[in-house]
């Protein structure tokens, strides 16, 4: 995912899914020593990765236990933290089958996949009172173009609808090697009016010069889609991994793990979506100033 490199423990997570494993158990442990990182976020010169925040930031507070990086893909990451070994992954999205082989303590909360649209076409889009965007409707105007990826899922409600619409002018689906980080340098070279991704990879629509400057791009919420979800660490689910989660959540939940985790989260958020999960994420960060029930 080239385009997007800066993002990708915060939209990898949204995108991939491990499959079925099981948890290798391990005696109780000693102090925690070690901690290996699980990212699957590639290194881009002069941009510090959110993993390596994350890192800097517990390593400070808890010099005892030494914590390296390692990049490693989901399903890879999945299966080191199945086998009970001493890795956690940086940002994973909470699901009850996840739940089954990890402790997780929740680092952001994160906007779902959501329609991003020209700003000079977003008028036309159907909205319903609440402000998101009817995408039956949508998908039945002939008036705007959309551009998605062919073969990827964009949630189980727009999925359904794309399922209703298999071949339409309006909408173009087209073959990729990613999730699609061309979609933006299509729209903007007015080959498409939308396309539906994440809010953060409006940081990265071209820039002034390019063919398209990111204010020129806006995000809106899909109606019956809108609902944020949560990520966190996620450690192995045995003993080990239980006495390294609270100690993560212990050092997270102060004044200063609060600050950091909403700085690095917001930073890629648009203003319009802060401004529309504002309330929900001042509640998020109160929580987080509270230590977690790890069960």
């Amino acid at each position: 995912m080239k385009a997007f490199p800066r993002v990708a423990p915060l939209i990898g997570a949204l995108l991939f899914c491990a499959a079925p494993l099981t948890v290798s158990a391990q005696p109780t442990p000693g102090p925690v020593d070690s901690i290996t990182w699980l990212s699957g976020e590639p290194v881009e010169p002069g941009v510090q990765p959110f993993a390596q925040a994350l890192v800097d930031f517990l390593q400070t507070r808890w010099p005892e236990a030494r914590q390296v990086i390692v990049q490693a893909n989901a399903r890879r990451s999945w299966q080191m933290v199945a086998a009970g070994e001493h890795a956690c992954q940086v940002s994973s999205v909470r699901t009850p089958e996840r739940e089954k082989l990890a402790f997780f303590t929740d680092t952001l909360i994160a906007p779902p996949q959501q329609l991003i649209v020209r700003r000079d076409k977003a008028a036309l889009l159907p909205h319903n009172a609440a402000g998101e965007v009817e995408l039956a409707r949508l998908l039945a105007d002939a008036h705007l173009q959309g551009a998605l990826i062919d073969g990827r899922s964009y949630g189980d409600l727009v999925d359904a609808q794309l399922e209703k619409l298999p071949h339409s002018p309006s909408l173009v689906r087209y073959t990729a090697s990613d999730f699609g980080s061309r979609m933006l340098t299509m729209l903007g070279k007015g080959r498409a009016d939308y396309t539906i991704g994440y809010d953060v990879s409006l940081s990265h629509a071209p820039a002034e010069g390019g063919p398209l400057p990111s204010v020129a791009l806006t995000s809106l919420p899909i109606a019956g889609a809108s609902a944020p979800v949560r990520a966190g660490v996620a450690c192995p689910r045995n003993a080990w991994g239980r006495v390294t989660i609270q100690h993560i959540d212990k050092l997270l939940s102060t004044p200063a793990g609060v600050a950091m985790l909403r700085q690095e989260a917001e930073r890629w958020l648009s203003p319009e979506t802060r401004q529309r999960y504002g309330p929900r994420l001042d509640e998020f960060y109160r929580e987080r100033a509270r230590r977690s029930v790890i069960r």
